[in-house]
């Protein structure tokens, strides 16, 4: 059995199709069968019923597709992290964010890498917390600034902070001018979802991360909507069309039509994570982290409350 065995069958267990197979794989149909039939031989089972038009799997190929695509999806990233290996520019650092994370302190955290490192270039792009292992992995980007867990054996994730949950309303609304809101008063409210994907809890279990937060107080709002990113949520509520929950460092964010409201329960944060490769060999990683710390830990003491000797 070899990695040119298993790609012909992972192909085709996807097409249903030889020739298409073969074509896309640059190689003779008879090479491809004979691939096939190795492939049979060394796991003593028949994987294809080849007289099916489409192509089907065996169960047996069925089985075997099932539990080793993931194996062959790590291996090629493997091979795809070890061929870009060394090939980072030293002098450009590409960061990826969500748009969340741009509002609170990476200009901060970018402003204070700059001042270290003047002749870095700095790129930014916007890519979801879910994507970023995958930008990461195929040297799109060099760090990602997300919001989700990654239980990705390629990817080290360092935690930086929970950031509070406001409640943002239209400035109209009844419940604008209290000093706080509990979840039990927002669940009739229409809320407003923003996650492009949502939070994979378990085995083909998924739940979007604003819901979650209901369901683990036993909330279950009926009146939702869907946007496609946390500024177009934000225009809507600015709209009248709904509320939605944001972090803290978005309160800045269309005040003359917003109103941000502090949640009752401390507890309602979303985390920030920094990500990057287990081996990443551009040198300007360890730069980004030091001002990361630096900016991170300098506005954890500046919200402080000050103690003034008299």
């Amino acid at each position: 059995m070899d990695l040119h065995q298993l790609s012909a069958f992972m192909h085709i267990a996807k097409t249903g199709n030889f020739s298409q197979s073969a074509k896309a794989l640059n190689m003779s149909q008879p090479t491809l069968s004979r691939h096939i039939a190795q492939l049979e031989q060394a796991l003593g089972q028949t994987l294809i019923h080849r007289t099916h038009r489409p192509m089907t799997l065996t169960p047996a190929g069925a089985f075997f597709y099932q539990h080793a695509q993931k194996s062959v999806n790590e291996l090629n990233e493997l091979i795809t992290l070890t061929q870009n290996f060394g090939k980072s520019p030293t002098d450009t650092l590409t960061i990826g964010f969500v748009a969340s994370i741009l509002y609170g302190l990476l200009p901060d955290v970018i402003g204070e890498l700059k001042s270290k490192l003047p002749n870095l270039t700095i790129k930014l792009l916007e890519v979801g917390s879910n994507e970023q292992p995958t930008a990461l992995k195929a040297g799109q980007i060099d760090v990602g600034f997300g919001r989700l867990m990654s239980s990705d054996a390629f990817i080290r994730q360092t935690f930086l902070r929970h950031e509070k949950l406001m409640v943002a309303l239209p400035c109209q609304h009844k419940l604008a001018t209290k000093r706080s809101l509990s979840f039990s008063v927002l669940a009739d409210e229409m809320l407003i979802l923003y996650h492009r994907t949502p939070l994979i809890l378990g085995e083909g279990q998924t739940l979007d991360p604003l819901l979650r937060l209901f369901h683990e107080r036993h909330l279950y709002p009926t009146h939702t909507q869907k946007a496609s990113d946390i500024q177009i949520a934000l225009g809507l509520v600015s709209a009248g069309e709904g509320i939605t929950l944001v972090p803290m460092s978005l309160k800045g964010v269309r005040r003359e039509q917003i109103a941000y409201v502090p949640l009752e329960s401390p507890d309602a944060t979303f985390p920030i994570y920094l990500n990057t490769l287990n081996n990443n060999p551009n040198p300007n990683i360890l730069a980004l982290l030091d001002a990361t710390y630096a900016i991170y830990q300098a506005k954890t003491i500046e919200h402080q409350p000050r103690i003034i000797n008299l």
